[in-house]
């Protein structure tokens, strides 16, 4: 069986001839011989403007045509296309002959022609083109293979462009090399601009020189984040006229031609998978430096120069990832290890500058206003602390410029160039420090703010949005390491609290004064309950008064046991029992070598109250010029320590004891008015023991108990007459003087009964006395003595009990007390 097979299609011609016999005799010849004639023409317009509507495969071409142009200027234009064509001719001299040779033609015919002559010319015209092709397909393949070779495995810009640069200097010759790489997601721009010197080697053009003459002095310093012009979206060869156009319209264009003499382009966009606008742009002094076929060849590589870019930019991302991976573990390093602040933040601020340079770091914690801070420099390579230099610091004791400030770090924010003189802090960064570029990173913990990270640098345009969209993935591993550092310097601190207070209560179990409760059910002492009651959850402060011994610690303690701060300590302080010169630090604390003796740190009794109560005893003692400090502690609530660097902020309850009138002490300029008003907010007076004799029994027997406990004896009772003494006797020193007196008489005593070794006297101290006979050698009851005493103030007052020498004030009672009492002991006023 045979199988018939379709003869394969003769190409399309097109005869430029402008003899119209012979363009007809050669159309009947090749349309007989099965060609197809798309046209004919007799001019070089004609031809081109044939071939623009209809490509043919093959043009027969004269090379002495009618007008201005030839045969040979058409061949020049159909080899920018690649068209093949073949040469009619007649008469050829050297000279033309050598210019038509110039022009590769597939083949001459000399007129007349015989037609075997045309068909044989066009058979071989045909064969060597298909060759021709072929080879020049084997030879792109090749180069493309080359290319591909030699930059898909770079893993540098500057390396790929001269990699790039020798790979197309071999396809086409070229003057200059730009590659520009935008990428608008990250705000980037990329520009290598490459010059062939004499001997085919390639360097780099310093892209400042090549934009000094234009008028945009921040076009230069833009380049990392936007490119110059829109040149990029351009594509194709740009020679004459179209090249001075280019000019008018680009700043890159016109750069390159009044700097370097150039006088075409050629543009080849370069697709990426990515969002990029990226472009290699060659260009030559020549006029007519590129052709078509030249601009066809180097676009077959452009996708192998597309896959290399793709690969460096893959790798540069991977590289980004794997610095950022590493600074986030040097950020746990750093937390980890660091001594204090101002190291961790350098050791930080050391490896951010491996991946963005920076030349100031500073970290400030946000908590309410931005009070404390970190700031490190960079000297000689390596970052130091800045001393006084941070943002906090700069507007200390401005409450408007500090609610700015907190408000300029809350969100992320870039500055660079013009915009960075207009930040707040920043006006102050530049002007001491010359910083020019800054960016403001928040730090959350748990979705809370808490600090804000700050980087400048000395350069202009030092950072892209990149670089903060780099520093925001980073304070996310720098919040968590954060919440680390500070909730071990809270345990640290609370550690240190706990201790001190440990230390501070075992040495008050130590003393005397460390009553378990307040004894007493007189009037007198009820009317302090309810005080103590009223006051004790509130947060008001409160002032004790009262003579020495009443028991005005004992007051404090209870307010304290009955508050909202009964979890935390009571820290208490004599202001009486320590010299001038310790109080402040005793009250307010010290840093380590602020003065003379001061070996460490040591934190004040504010500190250490903290969350709980202090109690100032003997406020009245306190130095004049210390209770100015002490008025801003309690009014601001904040302090300093001596030394310090700045305020810390307390939460401590101020209650404060005296045995002096503060009125008094006020009027004669010892203590001043306003301190005693901020601490008057809630008097509460604590009777004298001799206004609740009622007590003077439940306060025996309950240190009769504790001293016969103390002193291992077996004491039960008080004698009678002892009992009398302690009954009568007025204890100008109070309470205090009534357990010393049982504990002297405890150790003189023989079990079980107490007896007083000695009658009690005043022992020259102004005390008050009361009316009555004296004690005679004959002891009467209680009830009589008190009977005696009370008639004897009625008949020296005149029977009156009330007003300025009534029978109360002779007794130093209370007049209800003593109408209480004459009603017990059924003592009747006389009728008047």
């Amino acid at each position: 069986m045979s199988f018939l097979t379709e003869p394969a299609a003769l190409p399309s011609l097109l005869i430029v001839e402008d003899e119209f016999l012979i363009a007809h005799d050669l159309r009947r010849m090749l349309t007989k011989a099965g060609y197809q004639v798309v046209g004919l023409a007799c001019s070089v317009e004609e031809a081109k403007a044939s071939i623009d509507e209809q490509r043919p495969d093959i043009v027969l071409l004269d090379i002495f045509l009618s007008g201005a142009r030839t045969g040979i200027d058409l061949a020049h234009w159909l080899n920018r296309f690649a068209i093949p064509f073949v040469y009619l001719s007649a008469n050829l001299t050297d000279g033309i002959l050598e210019a038509a040779r110039v022009t590769q033609p597939f083949g001459f015919l000399t007129k007349p022609f015989r037609e075997k002559d045309v068909l044989t010319t066009l058979d071989i015209a045909r064969y060597r083109h298909a060759h021709s092709e072929e080879a020049k397909l084997r030879q792109q393949q090749t180069i493309q293979i080359a290319v591909n070779n030699a930059i898909v495995t770079i893993q540098d810009r500057e390396a790929l462009c001269l990699a790039i640069a020798r790979q197309l200097n071999q396809l086409v010759p070229f003057g200059y090399l730009n590659l520009r790489i935008g990428l608008p997601d990250e705000s980037s721009f990329y520009w290598l601009m490459l010059e062939k010197y004499a001997d085919d080697t390639f360097g780099r053009v310093n892209l400042a020189a090549l934009l000094r003459n234009e008028p945009d002095e921040l076009l230069f310093e833009k380049l990392d984040r936007e490119a110059p012009d829109r040149l990029g979206e351009v594509k194709g060869v740009f020679t004459g006229e179209a090249f001075d156009l280019l000019c008018e319209t680009y700043i890159t264009a016109r750069s390159c031609r009044d700097n370097f003499g150039v006088r075409s382009l050629a543009l080849f966009p370069v697709q990426l998978k990515r969002n990029s606008l990226t472009t290699i742009i060659l260009s030559k002094t020549d006029a007519d430096g590129f052709t078509e076929s030249d601009y066809q060849a180097v676009n077959l590589v452009i996708p192998q120069i597309a896959l290399a870019l793709e690969n460096l930019l893959a790798y540069e991302e991977l590289e980004a990832r794997r610095q950022i991976k590493a600074i986030e573990l040097a950020i746990v390093h750093a937390f980890r290890n660091g001594i204090n602040r101002e190291a961790i933040l350098a050791e930080v601020a050391q490896a951010i500058n491996g991946l963005i340079p920076v030349d100031l770091a500073g970290m400030y914690q946000l908590d309410g206003t931005a009070q404390t801070g970190s700031t490190v420099q960079k000297e000689n390579g390596h970052f130091v602390p800045v001393a006084g230099q941070g943002l906090p610091s700069l507007f200390a004791g401005d409450d408007t410029a500090q609610a700015d400030l907190r408000v300029l770090l809350l969100k992320p924010a870039l500055h660079v160039g013009i915009p960075f003189s207009g930040a707040l802090p920043n006006e102050f960064y530049r002007k001491n420090s010359d910083l020019q570029s800054s960016m403001y990173v928040p730090v959350f913990i748990k979705d809370q703010l808490m600090a804000s990270l700050v980087l400048a640098s000395k350069a202009p345009f030092a950072f892209t949005y990149k670089d903060l969209r780099t520093m925001q993935d980073l304070s996310v591993q720098m919040g968590l390491a954060l919440e680390n550092l500070l909730a071990f310097e809270r345990i640290k601190t609370l550690s240190e609290q706990l201790e001190l207070e440990k230390i501070y209560l075992t040495e008050e179990l130590k003393t005397n004064h460390n009553f378990g409760e307040i004894i007493g059910s007189s009037p007198a002492i009820q009317a302090v309950f309810t005080n103590v009651s009223q006051v004790a959850p509130t947060e008001a402060t409160v002032l004790i008064m009262g003579e020495t011994g009443t028991g005005k610690e004992l007051v404090a303690r209870a307010i304290h046991t009955l508050s909202a701060r009964k979890e935390r300590a009571v820290v208490k302080i004599n202001c009486a029992a320590l010299p001038a010169q310790l109080i402040e630090s005793e009250l307010f604390g010290h840093e380590k070598g602020s003065f003379t003796g001061a070996t460490e740190k040591r934190i004040g009794k504010f500190e250490l109250a903290n969350g709980g109560t202090l109690f100032l005893d003997e406020i009245g003692e306190l130095p004049l010029e210390l209770q100015a400090k002490l008025l801003r502690a309690i009014q601001e609530k904040e302090i300093e320590r001596i030394g310090g660097k700045g305020p810390i902020r307390i939460d401590t309850r101020i209650i404060a004891a005296t045995n002096r009138n503060l009125q008094q002490e006020v009027a004669e300029g010892r203590f001043r008015s306003d301190l005693y008003y901020r601490l008057n907010v809630f008097p509460i007076r604590v009777p004298a023991l001799r206004e609740r004799p009622e007590d003077i029994r439940p306060l025996a027997v309950y240190f009769l108990r504790r001293i016969s406990k103390k002193l291992g004896k077996p004491l039960t009772g008080i004698a009678g007459d002892s009992l009398l003494q302690l009954l009568a006797y007025s204890w100008p020193g109070n309470i205090r003087e009534l357990e010393h007196v049982l504990e002297r008489a405890a150790i003189l005593s023989q079990p079980p009964t107490l007896r007083l070794a000695e009658p009690l006297s005043p022992a020259g101290l102004s005390a008050p006395v009361y009316g009555g006979p004296p004690v005679s050698g004959d002891i009467q009851p209680i009830e009589e003595t008190m009977r005696a005493a009370i008639l004897a103030a009625l008949k020296k007052s005149g029977n009156r009990i009330r007003g300025h020498g009534g029978a109360a004030e002779l007794l130093n009672l209370k007049p209800t007390t003593l109408e209480a009492r004459m009603k017990k002991l059924h003592i009747h006023m006389p009728r008047r």
